[in-house]
C-alpha cells in the first residue's frame, strides 16, 4: 500500500548482527537492566518475532553482545601489551581506558546496571577467558615496570588481583570516574601522582590532532 512503511529483507546474518549491534548501544546507554526486547526491535525497526527467531531470550543476546565486547578487549589487550612504540606508562593508562570501556558498555548512567553485567559475566566462558589473559597481561606489565625501575613491586600476579577485584568491588557499590581509578592504579603500583592522568591528557589531546591510529 502507497505510504506504508516497506518491509525490508535481509539476508539471516546481516539482520542478525544488526540485532547485536542495536542491542550492544542501549545496554551501553541505559545499562543491561533497563534495555528491553521491545526498545531493541525498534531500533532496528522489526517485529518482536522476528527477534526471537534470532534468540531465545533476552539473556542469549545479552551473552552475545557480552561476547563481543569482552573479544574485542582481549584483541585490544594483546596489541597494547605488543606494541613496543608504547612506554610503560602509556600501556597502563591504555589498559586502565579498556577498563572503564568496558564498565561503560554494559551499566549505562545508573549504578545498580553495574550489579547485573559483573553477574552476566561471571558465568560466560568467553569473558572469563579475556579476564584471565587480562590479568596476565597485566602482570606482564608489572613486571616490564620493575625491569625498567619504574616500579618496586615484589609481589605482581599479587598486585593484579589485588587492583582488578579491587576495583570491581568497589565499582559494585559504587560507578568509579576514571579520575578516581586512575588515583587508585597510581597508588596501588606506587606510581608518581599524576603521571597517568598526565600520560592519558596527552594521548587524548594527540588523538585529537592527529585522528585515530
Amino acid at each position: 500500500m502507497a505510504g506504508d512503511r516497506m518491509r525490508v529483507t535481509k539476508e539471516p546474518e546481516i539482520r542478525r548482527a544488526e540485532l547485536i549491534e542495536a542491542a550492544r548501544q542501549l545496554f551501553d546507554k541505559n545499562g543491561i537492566k533497563n534495555t528491553q526486547v521491545s526498545q531493541i526491535v525498534e531500533k532496528v525497526g522489526v517485529a518482536k518475532g522476528l527477534f526471537y527467531y534470532y534468540f531465545k531470550s533476552k539473556d542469549e543476546i545479552v551473552n552475545e553482545v557480552v561476547d563481543l565486547v569482552m573479544s574485542e578487549l582481549k584483541e585490544a589487550s594483546l596489541k597494547i601489551l605488543a606494541d613496543t612504540q608504547l612506554t610503560f606508562y602509556q600501556k597502563t593508562s591504555e589498559f586502565v581506558a579498556l577498563y572503564m570501556h568496558m564498565i561503560d558498555q554494559f551499566s549505562g548512567d545508573e549504578e545498580e546496571n553495574l550489579d547485573s553485567m559483573l553477574e552476566i559475566i561471571s558465568h560466560n566462558p568467553i569473558a572469563q577467558d579475556a579476564n584471565e589473559l587480562l590479568q596476565a597481561q597485566l602482570e606482564r606489565l608489572i613486571r616490564q615496570g620493575v625491569r625498567e625501575g619504574h616500579l618496586t613491586i615484589e609481589y605482581p600476579e599479587e598486585t593484579v588481583r589485588v587492583l582488578i577485584f579491587g576495583l570491581l568491588a568497589q565499582s559494585r557499590k559504587r560507578l568509579l570516574s576514571m579520575e578516581q581509578v586512575i588515583t587508585i592504579v597510581e597508588q596501588t603500583m606506587h606510581l608518581p601522582t599524576g603521571s597517568l592522568k598526565d600520560e592519558m591528557v596527552w594521548q587524548k589531546e594527540h588523538r585529537a590532532l592527529n585522528g585515530p591510529q
